[in-house]
């Protein structure tokens, strides 16, 4: 009875010994990942030729609709934003009295839709004019001022200007209002068709990378189909055999996107000295902004993906037709 009894507990603690611990399994998970990243590199590496191939028309994809969108952000940079171009000049009527200009600027706070009222007084008015204009001489013989008091207005939206405009009118002390519209709607709808443009050619060319990933993931599963089969054979899962090729199609879409973020930055210095030498004749501070570490991490993020998009149709399209028979 003792014997059986000790054979028992032995038993029952060598059953409690082999059951694996959480921390266990997640190292073993780690490390197969690791084992498994390495792997699908070493193999990137053994078809060099074939694989910078694949990164380069990825690369390619990515830079066209990344530099159509930086490029529209330098457009509005250099215009200096559509918003802030579009502002209101209100003229006050000449004899107005100064509380009631200060009165005027309150209401102009008060209307929806305003982000600033800069009020700019008879006198500063002339004394600017003296200065731009070379008239400076001439215009000390005049007995009176005659510009007078203004109010510049710079709507929250360029869709308000408008309405604030028709509201401004009504006003007591309004003379006259003036805003330049037009330009400022043509720039408008041509930046709104360049964002457009970008977004439907990162599409398009996102389909691409896509697909260029899953011919490139179609023909490695066709290669190790042999080996599929075995490791199906010996209880490999789906999970498991799925997982090289997407690793592989991640890190053909990272790579890609660094290539990419590589290619804007030698088209930037390229461009930067014409864009200087440009900037200059006109006497301004204009410069090419680039990528920006965001940009590019943004774009890592976004080739990584597409890869990884691409590496999962491909598996789940080819991957159940191997079966072991």
């Amino acid at each position: 009875m003792a014997t059986n009894s000790q054979s028992r507990d032995s038993n029952q603690r060598g059953a409690r010994g082999n059951v694996i611990s959480r921390g266990d399994k997640w190292r073993g998970y780690r490390y197969h990942h690791r084992s498994t990243l390495q792997t699908s590199l070493q193999k990137m590496l053994r078809e060099p030729f074939q694989s910078l191939l694949t990164i380069v028309v990825i690369a390619i994809a990515l830079t066209l609709p990344t530099a159509l969108s930086l490029g529209i952000d330098n457009m509005r940079q250099l215009s200096g934003g559509i918003e802030a171009s579009a502002q209101i000049s209100v003229f006050v009527k000449k004899g107005a009295r100064p509380a009631a200009v200060e009165e005027m600027a309150s209401q102009l706070k008060k209307l929806s839709g305003v982000a600033t009222v800069t009020h700019i007084s008879a006198e500063s008015a002339l004394e600017e004019f003296k200065t731009l204009s070379g008239f400076g001489s001439a215009l000390q013989y005049l007995d009176e001022n005659p510009l007078p008091d203004a109010f510049l207005v710079q709507p929250l939206l360029l869709s308000d200007a408008a309405r604030l405009v028709g509201e401004i009118r009504d006003m007591t002390l309004v003379d006259d209002v003036q805003i330049d519209m037009e330009w400022l709607q043509k720039l408008e709808s041509l930046l709104d068709i360049g964002r457009q443009l970008s977004l439907a050619l990162g599409a398009a060319l996102g389909v691409g990378v896509i697909l260029v990933v899953g011919n490139t993931i179609r023909l490695a599963i066709q290669s190790r189909r042999d080996e599929i089969v075995v490791v199906k054979l010996v209880g490999g899962t789906d999970a498991y055999v799925r997982r090289p090729f997407l690793y592989t199609g991640l890190l053909f879409g990272v790579f890609g996107a660094m290539t990419s973020a590589l290619m804007l930055v030698i088209l930037s210095f390229w461009l930067e000295g014409a864009v200087a030498e440009l900037a200059g004749l006109y006497h301004s501070q204009f410069r090419l902004r680039g990528l920006g570490l965001g940009g590019f991490f943004a774009l890592v993020g976004a080739g990584g993906v597409v890869g990884l998009l691409g590496a999962w149709v491909a598996v789940g399209q080819h991957l159940r037709s191997i079966e072991p028979r």
